[in-house]
């Protein structure tokens, strides 16, 4: 007897399950639903973290925008502007931000900078007098900027377990526009 015949017979050929087409959507759907998922929940958080991103380059422009308008800057001004700044962040949770404004002088020979004063949300300031590397096309003769850093640590939700959590980072750089440097006591106490 050849196979043909058996397999006839056991009704696996012709009519048999080699025809049945009943489960064949259900393996389809079974087959192309994580794919689905993936992409669906890929996007989501894609689409979280690019708004966190462009959060964060808010904030560090706002740090150094709102610290570079005044010409003292105080303890009391320092935690208004970085509760400023965690504002701009919402809806986002804020306990993994950091943020840190300095003040940096620049050298008469404009090859060396220095940080004159600095404050710190959730990180460690810079210490004062420390020699700090800022882009070449910052350094002026005789002048002051305004640096702010920031940093955020971004958990996604379902892509933890691939990426873990990212860390992103931004910072920002304006010239004091009320005066040539900003004081902050008790560190600076004499401004130009």
């Amino acid at each position: 007897m050849n196979l043909r015949r058996l397999l006839q017979k056991l009704k696996l050929v012709h009519g048999g399950l080699a025809d049945d087409s009943r489960g064949a959507a259900a393996v389809e759907f079974g087959i192309i639903t994580p794919a689905i998922l993936a992409i669906f929940f890929g996007t989501a958080e894609l689409a979280q973290g690019v708004g966190i991103d462009r959060k964060l380059t808010i904030t560090s422009r706002a740090l150094s925008d709102i610290v570079a308008q005044s010409t003292t800057i105080s303890d009391a001004d320092m935690t208004n502007i970085f509760a400023a700044g965690t504002s701009i962040m919402t809806p986002y949770p804020t306990t993994t931000l950091k943020a840190k404004v300095s003040a940096v002088n620049i050298n008469a020979a404009g090859t060396t900078a220095t940080v004159a004063w600095s404050s710190a949300h959730n990180d460690t300031a810079r210490a004062v007098g420390d020699v700090v590397t800022i882009p070449a096309a910052l350094k002026i003769a005789n002048t002051q900027i305004i640096w702010s850093e920031v940093a955020y640590g971004y958990t996604p939700a379902v892509a933890y377990y691939i990426t873990g959590t990212l860390n992103m980072t931004d910072q920002f750089f304006a010239r004091p526009r009320q005066s040539s440097t900003i004081c902050r006591p008790p560190t600076v106490t004499t401004c130009s």
